[in-house]
């Protein structure tokens, strides 16, 4: 009884998180496995493997994954790299007015996606929007461009919005690490003769390892399975252009109806995100542990 005490008491929490994760997680797995038309719902029929086969000779999905791996790596490199950029030089700087200025900076994590959605597509409409009355004030360009209409530029549009918007969260988490350093630290990196650089390589990123790992695994996860900015902004359009796998799922089950292979899809990026995650902790060796 004393060792099964523990278990016991953390009953209550398993069960919630088996009726509120595992449960869901299970059904969408058997629908992927049945022709689930919701203008038919009776007619279910079992069909195995049916769905991923498709898949596998789908075009739209191989180029929505494609279109994802250039959603989630171009916006992630760019988000880190500002919020690191940013982190490091709120934690150097002391000005009059900083924690306001704190305040400002980091008020886009506060919006809504949707809200930031709508505010991107206002300013990138080819027709009104004040990106291409800026460029053209400037004498950038001599017409105006459809940012949100056009297959070359509609992905990335959706790449700026969300690089805007994700800058903030990676500002946040690495300044808080950043603050946490000991200053001992780089006293004893001075007293050593280290330079600049070598204090940063030497003792400002190990330091800062464990909460860069989180951040870029947490944030590389909600970017891959986020999909109201796209749908807002370009709706997976011109052709497919900015159509990621997220979107894909949502478009099959809600505008297609077909629960069966929207399932299948969804499968499919649970699997490519515990793939990546498992690979991800491999590469840069974290342990649960580095985080404490």
């Amino acid at each position: 009884m004393k060792k099964a005490e523990p278990y016991l008491l953390l009953s209550p929490a398993y069960l919630l998180i088996g009726g509120f994760m595992f449960y869901p997680i299970v059904t969408v797995v058997l629908l992927s496995f049945r022709q689930y038309q919701l203008m038919d719902p009776m007619n279910t029929p079992f069909i195995g493997l049916e769905h991923y086969g498709a898949m596998l000779e789908d075009g739209y999905f191989w180029r929505s994954l494609w279109n994802s791996v250039v959603w989630v790596g171009v916006s992630l490199f760019f988000q880190f790299l500002l919020g690191f950029a940013l982190a490091l030089l709120l934690n150097s700087t002391r000005f009059w007015g900083k924690g306001l200025y704190q305040a400002i900076v980091f008020a886009p994590w506060a919006v809504s996606g949707f809200l930031i959605a709508i505010l991107w597509a206002w300013m990138l409409n080819g027709e009104f929007g004040v990106v291409n009355d800026l460029l053209m004030r400037t004498g950038l360009i001599d017409e105006k461009i459809g940012f949100l209409s056009r297959s070359e530029t509609a992905l990335f549009s959706c790449v700026l919005a969300n690089v805007w918007f994700g800058i903030t969260f990676f500002a946040i988490m690495l300044l808080a690490a950043l603050q946490a350093i000991p200053p001992s630290l780089y006293e004893a990196a001075d007293i050593d003769g280290a330079t600049a650089w070598q204090s940063f390589w030497r003792v400002t990123a190990p330091m800062v390892k464990s909460t860069m790992v989180v951040t870029i695994l947490l944030r590389s996860i909600w970017i891959f399975n986020w999909a109201d900015l796209i749908w807002v902004m370009t709706k997976g359009g011109p052709a497919g252009a900015s159509q990621t796998l997220a979107l894909y799922v949502f478009q099959k089950a809600f505008l297609g109806l077909d629960f069966g292979y929207a399932a299948a899809l969804g499968v499919a990026l649970t699997a490519l995100s515990l793939a990546f995650t498992a690979i991800f902790l491999r590469v840069t060796r974290f342990h649960s542990e580095a985080a404490f």
